[in-house]
């Protein structure tokens, strides 16, 4: 009898799962041992869902009424924000900067979109651990139909012992504690490609302040370079807290390429033979000269994210050294809506050069001017952000929205 082109777990229309699962496990390995130096484009949106009307809350415990009786409560969306990362992979790491920087800045998510629930190891961590690493039970669960065909169902589950899955819980970079955590995976029966994946940690560390994580990450197939490898497609990241909330992540990724080094092309002649060009002073801007920009590109907190370049335009001189209508660069740093208990937008803004003296010269303000008072839990202790606050459920801004700022010393950071 001829079979024809099956995969070899397959027998008289029947799948080996031990099979299918060894020739899973050996492709999702060498794809990642040949996997390039590369980087894509992170959108993430974030959410924080909340019980309406509040109820009583006792740590993870179930949430009851008044008078002590269980219930499901009711969440509806609070708050959410978005931004956009560029993250590059190599030798495993994770390393991010906003969209489009010059540079990458840091592998603590944290510290570039300043705080909120971020996650990292979409990449590879996870893949290896599960896949590449020992001390992890399957069990095969079976089949499985879907609109991309059928893909045979496993669960597993990793220890303490083989988990690098690690929460915060405490202030400082070093206080992690590795959790155990089990999930499914969906393999597809006709190449033994990873379709899907999930990570659930049921029993968090009590300092974390969870009650619960699940992740779920959907796979496809990318091109980088001159041959396709298995990258995630979408992770949606969920937290239960303690206060009966539920904070959820979701991150899609578009634009992975290789990752290069840039050259610049010159277009002008440059210096003449045999002459040597004198360098420019660098140009220095004084601290506590107040200055007025106004918005050049386009904010709509519908289709702008965090992490989008943007332009200002001067409307005064900074002394002699930079003319009144020179160009202002910067970033949106922060983008918030919040449903819950009333309707408003924050936007955070950060300028960091200046076109003037035949080039872009590095430019550090303070934020003077605010349109509202800001939440508490919205105040950005990161340097040189101005946060605005507008009673909104939607905002666009454009040339007639001016803020006031004042010099400070210049930073590199863009």
């Amino acid at each position: 009898m001829i079979l024809g082109t099956m995969f070899p777990g397959f027998l008289c229309g029947e799948v080996d799962p031990v099979l299918l699962l060894r020739q899973a496990r050996a492709k999702i390995v060498e794809h990642a041992g040949r996997l390039p130096k590369y980087t894509c484009v992170q959108s993430v949106r974030r959410y924080r869902f909340q019980p309406v009307p509040a109820v009583r809350v006792s740590g993870c415990d179930p949430v009851t009424d008044l008078n002590g009786a269980p219930i499901q409560p009711k969440l509806v969306a609070a708050w959410s924000d978005r931004f956009k990362l560029d993250v590059t992979v190599s030798s495993g790491t994770e390393i991010f900067s906003w969209v489009g920087a010059r540079r990458f800045q840091s592998a603590d998510v944290e510290k570039i979109v300043g705080g909120g629930m971020t996650g990292t190891g979409d990449f590879g961590p996870f893949l290896m651990s599960i896949f590449g690493g020992g001390g992890v039970q399957y069990e095969y669960l079976g089949p499985e139909e879907s609109a991309g065909g059928t893909s045979a169902v496993y669960r597993y589950r990793v220890g303490v012992a083989a988990s690098h899955y690690q929460v915060k819980v405490g202030p400082r970079p070093e206080d992690l504690a590795s959790m155990a955590y089990a999930g499914k995976f969906w393999i597809d029966m006709r190449d033994a490609e990873l379709v899907k994946m999930t990570i659930e940690v049921s029993n968090p560390p009590p300092n974390s302040l969870a009650c619960r994580l699940e992740t779920t990450i959907d796979y496809r197939r990318a091109r980088i370079g001159a041959a396709d490898f298995l990258l995630p497609r979408l992770t949606v990241l969920k937290l239960w807290d303690m206060q009966a909330q539920r904070l959820e992540n979701r991150i899609e990724y578009s634009s992975c390429r290789e990752f290069q080094s840039e050259s610049v092309f010159r277009t002008d002649p440059g210096p003449a033979a045999g002459l040597t060009e004198r360098p420019k002073a660098p140009v220095v801007i004084p601290p506590g000269i107040t200055v007025k920009i106004a918005l050049r590109s386009k904010i709509d907190s519908e289709k702008s994210f965090a992490g989008d370049a943007i332009e200002g335009q001067l409307l005064n001189r900074i002394g002699k050294l930079v003319p009144k209508g020179a160009i202002v660069h910067g970033r949106i740093v922060r983008l918030v809506r919040q449903s819950e208990p009333s309707d408003y937008v924050v936007l955070g803004l950060k300028f960091h050069s200046v076109d003037a003296n035949g080039g872009e010269i590095p430019l550090a303000l303070i934020a003077v001017t605010r349109p509202g008072p800001i939440e508490p839990e919205l105040l950005d202790p990161r340097e040189g952000i101005g946060m605005f606050e507008f009673g909104s459920d939607r905002l666009v801004l454009g040339p007639e929205f001016v803020s006031e700022w004042k010099t400070a010393a210049a930073t590199q950071d863009k």
